[in-house]
């Protein structure tokens, strides 16, 4: 997964890319805790053109509609990743939540 481009909902995932090498290539949040607007959204469009991201990568925890909206025109899918512990069905504890997000990243990626 390294040098994997994403456009990241909110920074919420940065030790984890950082850990596999992961590169993010825009927030849909305009700032930390600002609702995307559409004009930011046409920003990060206009920038997959020169910079494209492979996936959207949200927690399970966010609106999807900004997601949704910038994946569909961007031609590409959205991963939703669980935030915490006991976040999804398969994140039980610590090492299987890792284990959860790794592979839902890896599925997306192929």
């Amino acid at each position: 997964m390294r040098g994997l481009p994403v456009v990241e909902y909110h920074k919420a995932f940065s030790y984890l890319f950082a850990w596999v090498g992961i590169q993010v290539t825009g927030y849909l949040e305009p700032k930390p805790g600002v609702d995307p607007t559409t004009g930011h959204l046409t920003e990060l469009l206009a920038r997959q053109k020169t910079s494209p991201a492979k996936m959207v990568v949200r927690a399970s925890y966010n609106d999807p509609r900004a997601a949704d909206w910038f994946a569909k025109r961007a031609g590409i899918q959205v991963v939703v990743l669980p935030f915490t512990v006991g976040g999804d069905s398969a994140s039980k504890d610590l090492f299987s939540w890792y284990d959860d997000m790794i592979d839902l990243l890896v599925k997306a990626a192929k």
